[in-house]
């Protein structure tokens, strides 16, 4: 099975996407009518850890597939499937603004380790893409100042991505 079949099959399969992200934000809502500040202790904290890993990975996966089949592939994104798209992306964003109206994400188990990754993740896609877009021009048209510059730039946000994780 390739990436690609499984995206296929996702597209084949939409109540499986609409009812897992539905649960995930029918989660969120309730919580944001029960739960506070006051009484978030570490059984809802550890929920709510499981809510944001549950709806940021495949929120993300689906930012990455975005991107990639605009930037890499040039397909034209009004014609692709909307739900295995743009779905897991929208349910991310309106869950974690119900969960960030809830408690603050800081206080979240695990959530600076999951950004840490998340710009890890997009400066390798921008690694790549600029990589693969200006391979040639960095060793014939382009000055050396700007490969200096653009390294230092890269090291500098692997390097506060990688304290994220770590901490």
């Amino acid at each position: 099975m390739t990436v690609q079949d499984f995206i296929h099959w996702f597209s084949n399969h939409p109540n499986i996407i609409l009812g897992y992200f539905m649960v995930i934000i029918a989660i969120s809502l309730i919580g944001l009518l029960f739960v506070n500040q006051k009484n978030f202790t570490p059984p809802i904290t550890y929920l709510y850890g499981i809510l944001v890993y549950a709806i940021t990975i495949p929120g993300v996966l689906a930012l990455i597939l975005i991107l990639y089949s605009f930037f890499f592939l040039k397909t034209n994104l009004l014609q692709v499937d909307l739900i295995t798209y743009f779905v897991p992306l929208i349910s991310m964003v309106v869950t974690l603004i119900i969960i960030n109206k809830t408690v603050p994400m800081s206080r979240i188990p695990g959530f600076k380790r999951l950004s840490g990754l998340f710009i890890i993740v997009l400066i390798t896609f921008i690694i790549t893409y600029v990589l693969q877009r200006m391979f040639f021009g960095v060793f014939f048209v382009g000055k050396i100042q700007y490969l200096v510059v653009f390294f230092l730039i890269l090291l500098l946000g692997l390097k506060i991505a990688w304290d994220k994780i770590i901490k």
